[in-house]
């Protein structure tokens, strides 16, 4: 984040006519003429882990693991945004991730933090409403997510179950080939609002470049073909948000009623991993007096350059009540279930792994509560129970994320005891 504000400094200075000054009044005023804020979150964890299992290679047996506590940083999202005219503004969003992460737990997450933990970029977006005080045309550019899956697109400090939905993952990685599932592109998107009527429609159309794992994880390969990816959606009562946003949330707090229904496809060619990749799905958000229902359901497809095929499906389903409590805090019992259904016979998921694809049966359930003190700032208690199933073949013939962590190889995923804490200033 250090380095982002130093190249966002010279900018925003350079864009101003008192460049030269040292004034510090005219670099407040720049920063007001801009709109220049800044925002920052922080989702802590402590968990504690049970059954979890690990492959002993000499044996070939999944041999259990100890039980442990880990404490860690699981997210921070650190951002600038800024307006510098009145039809273009701009994001940019640092992470920093899975800090004391233990790869030995139950929770999941990748390597990319060990004992000396780095920033990565997680967004970069531009975007240009098309004609002044019309959201129903905006363009934006830049490094973003595909807009498909509404977990996927709704912010993980915003997500209302302890953990995301885990079959964001999984729809990420089939399109984007990462778990973050961003890459490079242009989008056009804008919300149509009923004026006279409670009938909103919101529209988005994306170019996107993944580059999956060909020269190093840097290109598709010889072939090129890019991703493109189209959602629509319905809100029935009061829209999500006045004007058109591209990220999501769940629980508004008593202020929305309405029901939101929504289709999304992806579609990408010939890359030198495969013919043809794609995903379709429906998404739902109902909201109603405190009480909040959202859920997704995708098909996954890849079909490979010689013919041979796999398909899978994932999804959940979540469900919340607001409840007022002392002192004006809201207490939020959650019940959250996803899942991810694969190939498992021996010849199916021997085509899903030739394709890099996923296979088997993973899943959760999360059941515990938020205690809201206000609607930035939450204490969390909850249960995961975790579950996977592998089919005719043996684990370590499995892609999937019950039955593989990085980091490690092969395991049986344990579940866990989770208490968290998040704060967005």
């Amino acid at each position: 984040m250090f380095r982002v504000v130093l190249l966002l400094f010279p900018i925003i200075l350079m864009g101003s006519p008192s460049y030269a000054q040292t004034d510090s009044s005219a670099f407040t005023k720049v920063l007001e003429d801009f709109n220049i804020r800044a925002s920052v979150g922080f989702q802590l964890w402590g968990t504690y882990t049970h059954g979890m299992r690990v492959l002993d290679e000499d044996s070939g047996e999944l041999l259990p693991v100890d039980n442990r506590f880990t404490p860690q940083l699981r997210r921070s999202r650190l951002s600038i945004s800024g307006q510098p005219y009145q039809t273009l503004s701009f994001k940019l969003t640092a992470a920093l991730d899975l800090v004391g992460h233990d790869l030995l737990a139950a929770t999941e997450g990748g390597t990319n933090n060990g004992s000396s933990p780095g920033f990565r970029l997680w967004n970069a977006i531009v975007r240009w409403q098309i004609r002044p005080e019309d959201d129903r045309l905006n363009l934006l550019a830049g490094y973003m997510a595909a807009p498909i899956g509404r977990e996927s697109t709704t912010a993980a400090l915003r997500s209302n179950s302890f953990e995301k939905a885990w079959s964001q993952n999984y729809l990420r990685r089939h399109l984007v080939g990462t778990g973050p599932g961003r890459a490079t592109g242009v989008m056009l998107a804008g919300q149509f609002t009923g004026k006279q009527h409670p009938l909103h429609l919101t529209y988005e159309a994306a170019v996107l470049n993944p580059v999956f794992q060909s020269l190093s994880g840097n290109s598709t390969g010889a072939a090129y073909s890019p991703l493109l990816v189209g959602r629509m959606a319905v809100h029935f009562g009061d829209p999500e948000s006045a004007g058109y946003a591209s990220g999501h949330r769940v629980n508004y707090f008593g202020k929305r009623h309405g029901l939101t229904l929504g289709v999304a496809a992806a579609r990408q060619g010939k890359s030198d991993l495969f013919r043809e990749n794609t995903a379709y799905g429906i998404e739902w958000l109902y909201n109603t007096h405190g009480f909040h229902l959202d859920g997704e359901y995708f098909q996954l497809h890849r079909t490979g350059l010689t013919g041979t095929s796999t398909h899978s499906a994932t999804g959940y389903v979540r469900a919340g009540k607001n409840l007022p409590v002392f002192r004006g805090y809201v207490l939020e019992p959650v019940v959250s279930y996803w899942y991810f259904r694969g190939p498992e016979e021996a010849e199916d998921v021997a085509a899903a792994n030739a394709l890099r694809s996923f296979a088997g049966g993973d899943g959760g359930l999360d059941i515990g509560a938020n205690l809201y003190f206000n609607p930035n700032t939450k204490l969390s208690l909850f249960y995961a129970h975790r579950h996977g199933s592998m089919g005719a073949v043996g684990p370590q013939d499995i892609n999937n994320n019950f039955y593989f962590q990085s980091g490690v190889g092969t395991i049986a995923r344990g579940s866990y005891v989770g208490a968290g804490w998040v704060i967005i200033l």
